[in-house]
C-alpha cells in the first residue's frame, strides 16, 4: 500500500534527499526523553498508509542475503541507499554512511507477521509489525478486497557513524526492503496522517511551542508515536492509557499533547496494530 498524506497550512510539497547539514533539535514532552536506542514497546506511526505493528516468530536458521547497494560518488565503502530481499528469516549486513536518518520500507506481497532488528554500532531499532486480529480480518477479508496487493509498512532509524549495520529480518513468505534517506516536505502542523499498522512519515518543520496530537484508532489495542529530528534525534512521546471511556464500537479516540523546544525538521514513527487516522496540530487547534 502506497503512503498518502495529506497536509493542511503550507503545502507546497518538496520532495528533497536529506543529506545537508544537520540541524540541532530538542522536543520535550511531560516525561519524554531522548534516546540512542530506540526498542518501541507500543506501536509505530505512519502517514495514510497500512502497516501493522508486528510480534514476529522465532527465527529459525538463518542464511546470509548479500544486499543491492546504490552507488554513491562519496564513499565506495558506505552507502546511503541500499536495498535487499528475501523469503523468511534472514540476516542482512550493509556498510551504511553515518550520520544520516534512514527509511526502512518493508514491503510483502501479501501481509504477514513481520519484524526487523537493526543493529548500527551501540544503536538497536526493533520494530515489529503485526495487525490485531480484528484488523487482520478486515484488511485481508473479502470486505477489505487486500487479499492479492502488497503490503507495505516503514519505519525511520539512525545511523551514527559509517559503520557495518546489521539487519534481523523474521517473518514468513518473500520481501523486500528499501533502506532510503527520508523525504523532506515543505510545510508545517496541522498535518494529518493516517495508516493501518506502522509506518513513518516525511521530514517536516515543527516550529517551538505546544501541540497535541488527536488520533482515532479502528481494531486496535497498541499505539504509540515517536518523533525523530533531522539530526536523529528521538523524542518518544506519551501515550495515555487506553481506557473503557475512550472506546465508541471498535474506535478509540487518544489525544497526546506534547512541547517542543527547538525548532526542526521532524518525522513521526507511528506503531499501531489497527487502522488509525491523527492530525499533529498546535495545541488548541484540534
Amino acid at each position: 500500500m502506497d503512503m498518502k498524506i495529506k497536509f493542511s497550512g503550507i503545502t507546497v510539497i518538496l520532495a528533497v534527499l536529506l543529506i545537508a547539514f544537520l540541524l540541532v533539535a530538542g522536543c520535550t514532552q511531560n516525561a519524554a526523553t531522548q534516546t540512542g536506542t530506540q526498542t518501541p514497546a507500543a506501536t509505530q506511526a505512519t502517514p495514510v498508509a497500512t502497516v501493522p505493528t508486528g510480534q514476529a516468530t522465532a527465527a529459525a536458521a538463518t542464511q546470509t542475503v548479500t544486499p543491492t547497494q546504490t552507488a554513491t560518488p562519496d564513499s565506495s565503502d558506505y552507502k546511503v541507499d541500499t536495498e535487499f530481499e528475501g523469503s523468511g528469516d534472514r540476516d542482512v549486513s550493509v556498510n551504511l554512511k553515518g550520520g544520516i536518518v534512514r527509511m526502512l520500507t518493508f514491503t510483502q506481497p501479501k501481509y504477514a507477521d513481520s519484524s526487523v532488528v537493526i543493529t548500527t554500532g551501540d544503536a538497536i531499532f526493533v520494530f515489529e509489525n503485526a495487525l490485531s486480529k480484528e484488523a487482520k480480518a478486515a484488511y485481508t477479508g473479502d470486505a477489505g478486497g487486500n487479499a492479492g496487493t502488497p503490503y507495505i509498512w516503514s519505519q525511520a532509524f539512525y545511523v551514527p557513524q559509517d559503520i557495518e549495520t546489521a539487519f534481523t529480518i523474521d517473518t514468513t513468505g518473500d520481501w523486500k526492503a528499501d533502506v532510503k534517506v527520508p523525504l523532506a516536505i515543505n510545510s508545517i502542523p496541522p498535518v494529518s496522517l493516517r495508516g493501518l499498522g506502522d509506518a513513518a512519515s516525511p521530514f517536516f518543520q515543527i516550529n517551538p511551542g505546544d501541540y497535541e496530537i488527536d488520533a482515532t484508532l479502528e481494531n486496535a489495542d497498541n499505539f504509540g508515536v515517536t518523533l525523530m529530528s533531522f539530526d536523529g534525534k528521538i523524542y518518544p512521546l506519551d501515550t495515555p492509557k487506553f481506557t473503557d471511556a475512550q472506546l465508541n464500537g471498535n474506535t478509540r479516540e487518544v489525544k497526546i499533547p506534547f512541547r517542543v523546544e527547538d525548532g526542526n525538521n521532524y518525522l513521526v514513527n507511528v506503531i499501531c496494530n489497527g487502522k488509525w487516522e491523527l492530525t499533529l496540530a498546535p495545541a488548541g487547534n484540534n
